[in-house]
């Protein structure tokens, strides 16, 4: 539930910074320059920080919607949203060095909702009768306990996603680094387990006493990869059989613009694109719009 504006005020009071923001995220897939997928994500969050904590932050999901064309997937996509959800309502200890997310402070309270969440799952799936639809509804469940049982791989997945990976960076800890260079990894959403370590260049676009606007680019194709085997393995399996072409260049693309708040150490907004490819084969562009709406 979002907090109300007196109860925001009173908060404040106590040293606890209150931000709220929007993400809106699409997803598009295709196959030999054929669309065969588009998703679209939108959701709100409320992050709190408290000045006497400095490196712990809460984030709460307020609003959570989610579309796919085709649709016949929406119902799995909604079952989705109901994990996101639990996975993304975190209490996080940051690294003082890098910004990012290190320790998870309510890991408890995550798998004790996740454990209520399966059990109405699997018994509103209980009349099942088809073995193979049993067996997938058992192997989701089980994926997904593994995941959530792990504090190491919730902080993960985190990572994996725009608005945690965007937000919590270096700029909560340090000021002075926004003109050099970093390191980060791209997560494929082509192929499953795929992490490619980008440069990311980053440079001052504009900037005033409060607020300073950077752009950050990078590009990587397949030969900086350390995993393109496993990419064309499954890449072979996967799309081959589709589109018949054999495997070309495997290429990762990233381009943002971000504001920072230097004083109150927040975004104000970003605009973020990435791109992952084999070239001329099978393209995916993922389009974000970050931006504080209180």
């Amino acid at each position: 539930m979002i907090s109300s504006k007196s109860d925001i005020t009173q908060q404040s009071r106590s040293l606890t910074d209150i931000v709220r923001y929007r993400v809106e995220q699409e997803v598009s897939i295709k196959l030999n320059r054929i669309p065969v997928n588009n998703t679209i994500v939108k959701t709100d969050y409320t992050v709190k920080h408290n000045h006497n904590k400095p490196l712990f932050y809460s984030v709460h999901v307020d609003d959570h919607i989610s579309k796919i064309s085709p649709n016949g997937h929406q119902n799995l996509l909604d079952i989705m949203k109901g994990v996101d959800i639990i996975k993304s309502n975190v209490e996080l200890l940051i690294n003082s060095s890098t910004g990012k997310p290190e320790t998870l402070k309510n890991h408890d309270a995550i798998v004790n909702e996740w454990n209520i969440f399966k059990t109405n799952y699997l018994k509103k799936n209980e009349f099942i009768r088809a073995k193979m639809t049993q067996q997938n509804i058992q192997d989701f469940v089980s994926a997904f306990d593994e995941q959530i049982h792990s504090s190491h791989q919730l902080l993960t997945g985190l990572d994996n996603q725009i608005f945690f990976n965007t937000f919590f960076d270096y700029f909560l800890v340090n000021m002075q680094a926004f003109e050099s260079d970093l390191t980060m990894n791209y997560h494929s959403q082509l192929f499953k387990g795929i992490a490619t370590p980008l440069t990311v260049n980053q440079k001052i676009l504009q900037e005033t006493p409060e607020k300073v606007l950077i752009s950050k680019t990078t590009s990587a194709a397949s030969k900086n990869n350390t995993s393109i085997d496993e990419i064309k393995k499954q890449y072979n399996k996967k799309y081959k059989p589709i589109i018949d072409y054999n495997f070309s260049e495997y290429q990762v693309n990233y381009d943002a613009q971000i504001e920072f708040n230097t004083t109150e150490k927040h975004i104000e907004y970003a605009n973020i694109q990435m791109s992952e490819c084999v070239m001329n084969n099978v393209e995916m562009d993922n389009r974000c719009r970050i931006w504080r709406i209180q």
